[in-house]
Protein backbone atom coordinates (compact mmCIF):
# COMPACT_ATOMS: atom_id res chain seq x y z
CA UNK A 1 0.00 0.00 0.00
CA UNK A 2 2.07 2.78 -0.94
CA UNK A 3 -0.08 6.94 -1.83
CA UNK A 4 0.44 5.83 -5.02
CA UNK A 5 -2.22 2.85 -4.51
CA UNK A 6 -4.37 5.38 -2.76
CA UNK A 7 -4.98 7.34 -5.72
CA UNK A 8 -5.25 4.23 -8.06
CA UNK A 9 -7.50 2.17 -5.64
CA UNK A 10 -9.93 5.73 -5.80
CA UNK A 11 -10.05 5.70 -9.64
CA UNK A 12 -10.76 1.76 -9.79
CA UNK A 13 -13.59 2.79 -7.47
CA UNK A 14 -14.83 5.85 -10.10
CA UNK A 15 -14.55 3.10 -12.77
CA UNK A 16 -16.97 1.27 -11.09
CA UNK A 17 -19.41 3.84 -11.65
CA UNK A 18 -19.38 4.78 -8.18
CA UNK A 19 -16.90 8.19 -8.34
CA UNK A 20 -16.87 10.49 -5.38
CA UNK A 21 -17.95 14.02 -5.40
CA UNK A 22 -15.71 16.42 -3.35
CA UNK A 23 -17.02 19.82 -1.82
CA UNK A 24 -14.24 22.42 -0.79
CA UNK A 25 -15.40 24.67 1.23
CA UNK A 26 -13.18 28.14 0.83
CA UNK A 27 -11.54 26.86 -2.23
CA UNK A 28 -9.48 30.19 -2.83
CA UNK A 29 -6.43 28.02 -2.28
CA UNK A 30 -4.45 27.78 -5.40
CA UNK A 31 -2.98 24.04 -4.03
CA UNK A 32 -6.40 22.95 -3.38
CA UNK A 33 -7.70 23.55 -6.63
CA UNK A 34 -5.11 22.06 -8.49
CA UNK A 35 -5.35 18.90 -6.34
CA UNK A 36 -8.97 18.89 -6.82
CA UNK A 37 -8.42 19.64 -11.07
CA UNK A 38 -5.44 16.86 -11.23
CA UNK A 39 -8.04 14.42 -9.30
CA UNK A 40 -10.85 15.11 -11.45
CA UNK A 41 -8.56 15.03 -14.57
CA UNK A 42 -6.93 11.48 -12.81
CA UNK A 43 -10.82 10.68 -13.27
CA UNK A 44 -11.20 9.64 -9.64
CA UNK A 45 -13.51 12.69 -8.15
CA UNK A 46 -15.79 14.92 -9.50
CA UNK A 47 -15.28 18.67 -7.70
CA UNK A 48 -17.67 21.47 -6.11
CA UNK A 49 -15.59 24.89 -5.81
CA UNK A 50 -17.34 26.87 -3.00
CA UNK A 51 -15.72 30.29 -1.99
CA UNK A 52 -14.76 33.34 -3.37
CA UNK A 53 -15.61 32.56 -7.04
CA UNK A 54 -13.49 36.02 -8.12
CA UNK A 55 -10.57 34.69 -5.88
CA UNK A 56 -10.29 30.82 -7.05
CA UNK A 57 -10.78 32.19 -11.12
CA UNK A 58 -7.67 34.34 -10.66
CA UNK A 59 -5.97 31.69 -8.35
CA UNK A 60 -6.51 29.29 -11.34
CA UNK A 61 -5.46 32.18 -14.17
CA UNK A 62 -2.29 32.91 -12.36
CA UNK A 63 -0.97 28.84 -11.66
CA UNK A 64 -3.05 27.60 -15.01
CA UNK A 65 -5.02 25.32 -13.56
CA UNK A 66 -8.10 24.52 -15.42
CA UNK A 67 -11.26 24.55 -13.60
CA UNK A 68 -13.52 24.31 -16.51
CA UNK A 69 -14.75 21.01 -15.30
CA UNK A 70 -15.66 22.12 -11.90
CA UNK A 71 -18.25 23.72 -11.10
CA UNK A 72 -18.47 26.82 -8.78
CA UNK A 73 -20.10 28.33 -6.01
CA UNK A 74 -19.65 31.86 -4.77
CA UNK A 75 -19.45 32.42 -1.35
CA UNK A 76 -17.46 35.25 0.16
CA UNK A 77 -17.89 34.41 3.76
CA UNK A 78 -16.08 31.19 4.66
CA UNK A 79 -18.42 30.14 7.62
CA UNK A 80 -20.85 30.11 4.94
CA UNK A 81 -18.94 27.97 2.47
CA UNK A 82 -18.73 25.51 4.95
CA UNK A 83 -21.97 25.78 5.81
CA UNK A 84 -23.05 24.93 1.49
CA UNK A 85 -20.41 22.54 2.07
CA UNK A 86 -22.32 20.44 4.82
CA UNK A 87 -25.54 21.23 3.25
CA UNK A 88 -24.27 19.16 0.14
CA UNK A 89 -22.75 16.59 2.01
CA UNK A 90 -26.36 16.22 4.30
CA UNK A 91 -28.20 16.27 1.38
CA UNK A 92 -25.95 13.06 -0.29
CA UNK A 93 -24.94 15.82 -3.13
CA UNK A 94 -21.27 15.70 -1.77
CA UNK A 95 -19.20 12.44 -0.44
CA UNK A 96 -16.53 14.08 0.73
CA UNK A 97 -15.93 17.68 2.36
CA UNK A 98 -12.37 18.82 2.07
CA UNK A 99 -10.72 21.85 3.78
CA UNK A 100 -10.09 24.96 1.89
CA UNK A 101 -8.73 28.49 3.18
CA UNK A 102 -10.22 28.52 6.27
CA UNK A 103 -10.39 27.71 9.95
CA UNK A 104 -10.35 24.15 10.57
CA UNK A 105 -12.99 25.14 13.45
CA UNK A 106 -15.20 26.94 11.53
CA UNK A 107 -15.25 23.95 9.03
CA UNK A 108 -16.03 21.74 11.94
CA UNK A 109 -18.72 23.99 13.49
CA UNK A 110 -20.30 23.58 10.21
CA UNK A 111 -19.89 19.68 9.58
CA UNK A 112 -21.21 19.53 13.26
CA UNK A 113 -24.27 21.38 13.02
CA UNK A 114 -27.05 19.17 13.90
CA UNK A 115 -29.60 20.44 10.80
CA UNK A 116 -27.13 19.01 8.42
CA UNK A 117 -27.11 15.01 10.73
CA UNK A 118 -23.59 14.47 9.73
CA UNK A 119 -22.33 13.34 13.35
CA UNK A 120 -21.71 9.88 13.50
CA UNK A 121 -21.52 8.35 17.49
CA UNK A 122 -17.53 8.73 18.31
CA UNK A 123 -15.59 11.68 18.87
CA UNK A 124 -14.03 13.16 15.70
CA UNK A 125 -10.40 12.53 15.16
CA UNK A 126 -7.41 12.95 12.98
CA UNK A 127 -5.65 10.26 10.86
CA UNK A 128 -2.51 10.83 9.57
CA UNK A 129 -1.82 8.24 6.98
CA UNK A 130 2.08 8.19 6.08
CA UNK A 131 3.81 6.85 3.31
CA UNK A 132 7.35 6.91 4.11
CA UNK A 133 10.74 6.13 2.68
CA UNK A 134 11.98 2.89 4.53
CA UNK A 135 8.51 1.92 5.71
CA UNK A 136 6.51 -0.79 3.79
CA UNK A 137 3.31 -0.23 3.98
CA UNK A 138 1.34 2.80 5.00
CA UNK A 139 1.22 3.84 8.22
CA UNK A 140 -1.71 5.85 10.32
CA UNK A 141 -0.64 7.58 13.09
CA UNK A 142 -3.38 9.18 15.17
CA UNK A 143 -4.54 11.75 16.90
CA UNK A 144 -2.30 14.27 16.19
CA UNK A 145 -4.99 17.20 14.99
CA UNK A 146 -7.74 16.64 17.02
CA UNK A 147 -7.92 15.19 20.23
CA UNK A 148 -5.54 17.49 22.54
CA UNK A 149 -5.12 14.73 25.32
CA UNK A 150 -7.97 11.69 24.82
CA UNK A 151 -9.24 10.39 28.03
CA UNK A 152 -9.37 6.56 27.71
CA UNK A 153 -13.20 6.46 25.99
CA UNK A 154 -12.20 9.26 23.69
CA UNK A 155 -8.97 7.21 22.97
CA UNK A 156 -10.96 3.95 22.45
CA UNK A 157 -13.23 6.18 20.09
CA UNK A 158 -10.27 7.53 18.07
CA UNK A 159 -8.78 3.67 17.80
CA UNK A 160 -12.02 2.41 16.34
CA UNK A 161 -11.90 5.31 13.88
CA UNK A 162 -9.00 4.29 12.49
CA UNK A 163 -9.58 0.69 12.17
CA UNK A 164 -12.46 2.22 10.36
CA UNK A 165 -9.77 3.71 8.06
CA UNK A 166 -7.84 0.13 7.97
CA UNK A 167 -10.88 -1.15 6.68
CA UNK A 168 -11.72 0.89 3.86
CA UNK A 169 -7.56 0.23 2.68
CA UNK A 170 -8.10 -3.47 2.81
CA UNK A 171 -6.67 -4.70 5.80
CA UNK A 172 -7.23 -7.58 7.62
CA UNK A 173 -5.58 -8.42 10.26
CA UNK A 174 -5.32 -4.22 11.35
CA UNK A 175 -1.74 -4.13 13.63
CA UNK A 176 -2.02 -1.68 16.11
CA UNK A 177 0.89 0.05 18.36
CA UNK A 178 -0.40 1.26 21.79
CA UNK A 179 2.73 4.16 21.64
CA UNK A 180 4.62 4.70 24.68
CA UNK A 181 8.23 5.66 25.36
CA UNK A 182 9.24 2.22 26.88
CA UNK A 183 8.43 -0.70 25.67
CA UNK A 184 7.05 -2.12 29.46
CA UNK A 185 4.41 -1.10 32.07
CA UNK A 186 5.63 2.16 33.92
CA UNK A 187 3.73 3.52 36.48
CA UNK A 188 5.62 6.50 35.70
CA UNK A 189 3.95 6.59 32.95
CA UNK A 190 0.48 6.46 33.90
CA UNK A 191 -1.57 5.97 30.36
CA UNK A 192 0.55 2.69 29.87
CA UNK A 193 -1.37 0.86 33.20
CA UNK A 194 -4.86 2.53 31.86
CA UNK A 195 -3.49 1.23 28.57
CA UNK A 196 -2.68 -2.65 29.44
CA UNK A 197 -5.79 -2.50 31.71
CA UNK A 198 -8.47 -1.15 30.05
CA UNK A 199 -8.13 0.12 26.48
CA UNK A 200 -6.39 -2.84 24.71
CA UNK A 201 -8.71 -5.74 26.43
CA UNK A 202 -11.64 -4.05 25.27
CA UNK A 203 -10.29 -3.44 21.95
CA UNK A 204 -9.54 -7.20 21.80
CA UNK A 205 -13.21 -7.89 22.50
CA UNK A 206 -14.74 -5.63 20.07
CA UNK A 207 -12.56 -6.03 17.37
CA UNK A 208 -12.19 -9.59 16.16
CA UNK A 209 -9.75 -8.07 13.05
CA UNK A 210 -7.47 -6.33 14.60
CA UNK A 211 -3.89 -7.55 16.86
CA UNK A 212 -2.76 -5.13 19.48
CA UNK A 213 0.10 -4.87 21.90
CA UNK A 214 1.90 -1.97 23.69
CA UNK A 215 3.21 -0.04 25.09
CA UNK A 216 5.31 0.22 22.40
CA UNK A 217 7.86 2.56 21.04
CA UNK A 218 8.15 4.09 17.83
CA UNK A 219 11.26 2.33 16.59
CA UNK A 220 9.83 -1.45 18.10
CA UNK A 221 6.52 -0.80 15.74
CA UNK A 222 8.27 0.20 12.90
CA UNK A 223 11.34 -1.93 12.58
CA UNK A 224 11.60 -5.71 13.43
CA UNK A 225 15.49 -4.94 13.87
CA UNK A 226 14.66 -2.88 16.97
CA UNK A 227 11.68 -5.21 18.00
CA UNK A 228 14.88 -8.06 18.09
CA UNK A 229 17.37 -5.52 19.90
CA UNK A 230 14.65 -4.75 23.04
CA UNK A 231 13.34 -8.42 22.67
CA UNK A 232 10.15 -7.30 21.66
CA UNK A 233 8.14 -10.41 20.00
CA UNK A 234 4.71 -10.34 18.45
CA UNK A 235 2.75 -10.12 15.07
CA UNK A 236 2.91 -6.39 15.58
CA UNK A 237 6.69 -5.34 16.27
CA UNK A 238 8.41 -4.21 12.82
CA UNK A 239 4.74 -4.25 11.12
CA UNK A 240 2.15 -1.87 12.42
CA UNK A 241 -0.65 -0.43 10.34
CA UNK A 242 -1.93 1.96 13.02
CA UNK A 243 0.32 3.85 15.58
CA UNK A 244 -2.24 5.35 18.75
CA UNK A 245 -0.48 7.64 20.42
CA UNK A 246 -1.41 9.48 23.69
CA UNK A 247 -1.25 13.43 22.86
CA UNK A 248 -1.92 15.56 19.69
CA UNK A 249 1.45 17.11 20.49
CA UNK A 250 3.57 13.88 20.04
CA UNK A 251 1.39 12.58 17.02
CA UNK A 252 1.91 15.70 15.24
CA UNK A 253 5.87 15.86 16.20
CA UNK A 254 6.59 12.80 14.68
CA UNK A 255 4.02 13.14 11.64
CA UNK A 256 5.13 16.19 10.73
CA UNK A 257 8.84 15.30 11.52
CA UNK A 258 8.76 12.61 8.59
CA UNK A 259 6.54 14.74 6.52
CA UNK A 260 9.22 17.65 6.54
CA UNK A 261 12.73 15.85 6.68
CA UNK A 262 11.93 12.08 5.19
CA UNK A 263 9.57 13.53 2.52
CA UNK A 264 7.29 11.19 3.37
CA UNK A 265 3.67 11.86 1.30
CA UNK A 266 0.72 12.21 4.15
CA UNK A 267 -2.93 11.48 3.14
CA UNK A 268 -5.07 13.45 6.28
CA UNK A 269 -8.15 12.52 7.02
CA UNK A 270 -11.10 13.28 9.76
CA UNK A 271 -13.21 10.37 10.43
CA UNK A 272 -16.30 10.08 12.94
CA UNK A 273 -18.47 12.44 10.92
CA UNK A 274 -20.82 10.37 8.44
CA UNK A 275 -18.84 12.35 6.02
CA UNK A 276 -15.04 11.81 5.74
CA UNK A 277 -13.63 15.47 5.69
CA UNK A 278 -10.37 15.77 3.83
CA UNK A 279 -8.39 17.96 6.02
CA UNK A 280 -4.64 19.83 4.97
CA UNK A 281 -2.36 21.86 5.98
CA UNK A 282 -1.73 25.06 4.00
CA UNK A 283 2.22 23.66 3.53
CA UNK A 284 1.46 20.63 2.30
CA UNK A 285 2.34 19.65 -0.97
CA UNK A 286 -0.33 19.22 -4.12
CA UNK A 287 0.73 15.46 -4.26
CA UNK A 288 -0.03 15.48 -0.79
CA UNK A 289 -3.40 16.77 -1.08
CA UNK A 290 -4.59 14.88 -3.77
CA UNK A 291 -3.75 11.70 -1.45
CA UNK A 292 -5.62 13.42 1.13
CA UNK A 293 -8.81 13.06 -1.45
CA UNK A 294 -8.04 9.64 -2.30
CA UNK A 295 -8.05 8.58 1.11
CA UNK A 296 -11.49 10.32 1.78
CA UNK A 297 -12.76 8.80 -1.35
CA UNK A 298 -12.26 5.38 -0.36
CA UNK A 299 -13.41 5.60 3.32
CA UNK A 300 -16.66 7.22 1.93
CA UNK A 301 -17.14 3.95 -0.69
CA UNK A 302 -16.28 1.63 2.36
CA UNK A 303 -19.45 3.97 4.18
CA UNK A 304 -21.60 3.56 1.82
CA UNK A 305 -20.97 -0.01 0.28
CA UNK A 306 -20.87 -1.63 3.75
CA UNK A 307 -23.85 1.36 5.28
CA UNK A 308 -21.44 1.71 8.16
CA UNK A 309 -23.72 4.58 9.30
CA UNK A 310 -27.17 2.15 8.75
CA UNK A 311 -28.93 4.61 6.73
CA UNK A 312 -30.05 2.07 3.27
CA UNK A 313 -29.64 4.04 0.09
CA UNK A 314 -31.60 6.81 1.57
Amino acid sequence: HSSDQLIERATAIAKEGRKKTVAVAAAQDADVIDAVSQAQADGFVDGVLIGDAEAIRKLSDENEVNIDRLELVDFKDVGQAAHHAAKLASEKKADVIMKGFLPTSTLLRAVLDKQYGLRGENTLSHCAVLDIPGYHKLLNFTDGGMVVRPDSEMKFQILENAVLVARALGLSPVKVAVSAAVNVVSDKMPHTVDDTKQLIPRAKEKFSDIVIEGPMTFDVATSREAADSYAVGGPVAGDADIFLVDSIEECNIVAKSLIQFAEAVFAGVIVGAKTPVSLVSRTDTVKNKKASLAIACVLADYYSQNDIWGEGDK
